[in-house]
């Protein structure tokens, strides 16, 4: 148990870039999913005003 110190710090630093990624993924998803629907209402109120 020379060297034990590395692994407690490997599991930190694992565990926070692993919520780095997953905060990442939902902002893209929650930005993609805002996009789709704003999108989607531009297209409805083109539609309502076409004659």
């Amino acid at each position: 148990m020379m060297d034990w110190r590395g692994y407690i710090i490997a599991g930190f630093a694992l565990v926070w870039i692993a919520n780095q990624y997953m905060s990442l993924y939902g902002y893209l998803r929650i930005d993609l999913k805002k996009e789709k629907i704003i999108a989607k209402k531009e297209e409805q109120d083109l539609d309502e005003t076409k004659p």
